[in-house]
């Protein structure tokens, strides 16, 4: 293939699914990583080492210093820009959330101005953009939401980091909007918006790994390993291998650019989280009610109506269905369990 990517938050779920897949495509990938110390642990990954020969890294302590990409983006075709803060407690929102999901949007793209081999950036947003958080309280469940709904919503004082991730993330993607309509750049930019990323973790080769890395594992997975949620969940899931798939798809030119594109399953109407009960049961009777799949606990749904048609069309396939995701996070828990006892 030859052309050389740059992806950021490469050690994370999302992003080392995508690197993963890019590489596997053909692409040679430049990895950002914070540390050196994460170099070799990424090279020598049993899914990353059959293509070590194709991946090579930048060290940026802090992506959100003006300049920090400059040195990483040279000879680079494209950008999979998936890094982001967390919605971790802090005792400053502003400082810890708000300001860096910003500040590392713009550092990129500033920095690609000044280099011509890039034709294409992809950052990861999220479908919490579409909705202001005041929404989970009082759900509008009747109106079907897509890529043209923006929240506005968001300025503090925050309640919560989850708060504050939520209007971090509507600020970058309107930053991203600002830098394209006012800088005009010779590159094009994709933002994509994924719904509740859920799926099997490549990243993880140990039971540990799943339950301590996947980021809300347990949660996702409560009305299997026998957890009672009291706070409903959106019922809008899309497999982890979608979203990584859409990154590497986005490249490719035939995608149409400058747009956003959301990236959810089961739409319109979504997803009851305890039906993952009943595809359990059908796939491993033999395991249900088990210590490994006690079965028993709930999490309960708020529908949330989106329209992925636009999405679906640009990229020329449809989302995984629920069943299978489900089956490929259940299956890769039970190999791993099974390898432990």
């Amino acid at each position: 293939m030859g052309e050389t990517i740059l992806i950021t938050g490469a050690t994370g779920y999302i992003g080392f699914k995508t690197m993963l897949l890019a590489l596997e495509a053909g692409y040679k990938v430049r990895a950002v990583i914070r540390k050196q110390g994460q170099a070799d642990k990424l090279k020598t990954h049993p899914k990353i080492a059959p293509y070590a020969a194709n991946l090579e890294f930048a060290v940026i302590s802090d992506l959100t210093q003006d300049g920090a990409f400059d040195e990483a983006l040279l000879g680079i075709d494209a950008v999979l820009h998936l890094a982001s803060p967390l919605a971790n407690e802090t005792d400053d929102y502003e400082r810890d959330i708000i300001k860096p999901a910003v500040a590392v949007n713009i550092s990129l793209l500033h920095s690609a101005l000044t280099h011509t081999s890039v034709k294409r950036i992809i950052i990861t947003s999220s479908m919490v953009t579409l909705i202001p958080f005041s929404w989970l309280s009082t759900p509008n469940t009747t109106k079907t939401y897509s890529s043209t709904d923006t929240n506005t919503t968001t300025t503090g004082p925050f309640t919560s980091a989850m708060e504050a991730y939520w209007s971090s993330k509507a600020l970058a993607r309107l930053a991203v909007r600002d830098f394209v309509t006012t800088k005009t750049p010779g590159f094009e930019v994709i933002q994509l918006l994924p719904s509740v990323v859920i799926g099997a973790d490549d990243r993880a080769t140990s039971l540990e790994d799943l339950k301590t890395n996947t980021p809300l594992w347990s949660l996702k997975l409560s009305p299997l390993l026998g957890i009672k949620q009291d706070t409903p969940m959106v019922g809008v899931p899309v497999d982890v291998a979608d979203v990584a798939r859409a990154h590497v798809d986005a490249i490719n030119p035939r995608v149409p650019g400058n747009k956003e594109y959301v990236l959810s399953a089961e739409t319109p109407n979504g997803v009851v989280w305890n039906d993952m009960i009943g595809i359990v049961e059908e796939r491993w009777p033999e395991r249900v009610g088990k210590s490994e799949l006690p079965l028993g606990g709930s999490l309960p749904s708020t529908v949330w109506k989106i329209d992925v048609g636009e999405t679906e069309e640009a990229f020329g396939w449809g989302f995984r269905a629920f069943e299978d995701t489900v089956a490929g996070v259940v299956g890769q828990y039970l190999e791993l369990f099974d390898g432990e006892v």
